[in-house]
């Protein structure tokens, strides 16, 4: 599990226990809901769901970007690395 879906995975576990202190003894849960609540509330763990796979899509991107940078930055350093051994071994060869 990567560091967003932990961060989301919390967030969620903090909800659920949120939402589980705010049940009724007697269990009354979305069966009381009015139509209209039960709409809103189907619209809103819809948007949810949307927001965690784009912040997921996100964080792919992110991750991304930084290994293709750690990849350039290492190119760059095996290519110096390589030009100087070239330089080094020209030398004696000219004199």
């Amino acid at each position: 599990m990567n560091p967003v879906e932990r961060l989301l995975q919390d967030e969620i576990t903090h909800l659920v226990d949120r939402l589980a202190a705010s049940i009724p003894r007697d269990g009354a849960t979305t069966h009381s809901l009015t139509a209209s609540a039960r709409m809103r509330l189907e619209e809103a763990d819809g948007q949810l769901a949307q927001a965690r796979a784009s912040l997921m899509d996100g964080y792919g991107r992110w991750r991304r970007a930084l290994e293709d940078i750690e990849n350039l930055w290492a190119l760059a350093a095996w290519r110096s690395t390589a030009a100087e051994e070239a330089s080094e071994h020209a030398a004696p060869l000219a004199a």
